[in-house]
């Protein structure tokens, strides 16, 4: 019987450390839509733990977070302390963070991963929000052979190139409605129902031109009548089809000017984020060790 009761003991226990707190304290702040800084308190670390980070985009879904665009505290042998640090270059990834946005730090160990999640706002100040224990089955991390943090450094990889998503594309939209700014959306094109603004304009120029050809034939039989109740008949079905083909026609015009407009700015805009994102991404600190020794590596392109 007392061996039954340290049995239960000792499970106790065991479950108890299990649903031990791990990471909490997480704050967000993100740095003109282009760089995320995640802030967290790791309150233990045991050997073999990986610290990773998920962000979830209200509008996009998951947001997928290359390692080479990822630094700070992340990854293996990450030291247990307040205020860990995480930097995602989003524009360099891909991503304007121009929306609300949410993320989850999580401890990646033997043990069911503890997460905080934390929703925020571009450009809000840091909010906190306290820790929350997924029940998720285990996932254990895997070191790699030379037992550095799995994140791939900045300066190991080589740039990536850029998709063009620049104000050009209004060009396209002066002969192809709705189809340029298919191409400035980012982070990758998105069709939605812009080409029914390419039908929609084409069709409306189409009916334009056959009411007007029928004004014209109106014209000339209001012409050629002799009668005049007759001839006033043709003169207004003759005006009646200038009419639709003055508002079909006009109505295209302005659809095709209006999309070139917001193609042109929204352009602009891609434009201006890059050259941040760009700017931000030429200069990089990160830790690192040589000759056994702790560093900090400075990276700056020119």
């Amino acid at each position: 019987m007392r061996l039954f009761f340290f049995s239960l003991l000792s499970l106790v226990t065991s479950l108890s450390s299990l649903a031990q707190e791990r990471v909490r304290n997480v704050r967000l702040r993100v740095f003109d839509s282009t760089q995320l800084e995640i802030r967290y308190d790791l309150l233990t670390a045991r050997p073999g733990d990986s610290i990773y980070a998920d962000v979830q985009s209200r509008v996009r879904g998951p947001l997928r977070m290359l390692p080479q665009f990822v630094r700070g505290d992340v990854g293996l042998r990450v030291i247990a302390g307040t205020d860990r640090r995480i930097i995602w270059n989003a524009l360099a990834n891909g991503y304007a963070l121009n929306e609300e946005i949410q993320a989850t730090v999580r401890v990646k160990t033997g043990l069911p991963p503890n997460t905080t999640t934390l929703a925020a706002s571009p450009d809000s100040p840091a909010q906190r929000d306290p820790a929350a224990t997924t029940g998720s089955a285990p996932s254990p991390a895997i070191p790699s052979a030379t037992g550095q943090p799995s994140a791939v450094q900045p300066s190991a990889v080589q740039p990536q190139n850029r998709r063009y998503a620049g104000p050009a594309w209004a060009l396209l939209s002066v002969v192809a409605p709705g189809i340029g700014n298919v191409f400035v959306q980012l982070p990758k094109p998105k069709l939605g129902l812009r080409p029914l603004l390419f039908i929609g304009c084409y069709g409306l120029a189409a009916y334009g031109i056959v009411e007007r050809q029928k004004s014209i034939d109106n014209l000339s039989l209001y012409e050629q009548q002799k009668s005049t109740p007759a001839a006033e008949t043709y003169r207004k079905l003759s005006d009646d089809h200038h009419s639709r083909y003055l508002l079909a026609t006009r109505g295209a015009l302005i659809a095709v000017a209006t999309d070139v407009v917001l193609t042109f700015m929204r352009g602009l805009r891609n434009d201006r984020l890059q050259k941040e994102g760009s700017r931000i991404q030429s200069f990089t600190i990160y830790p690192g060790l040589q000759a056994g020794q702790p560093t900090a590596v400075v990276r700056y392109l020119f």
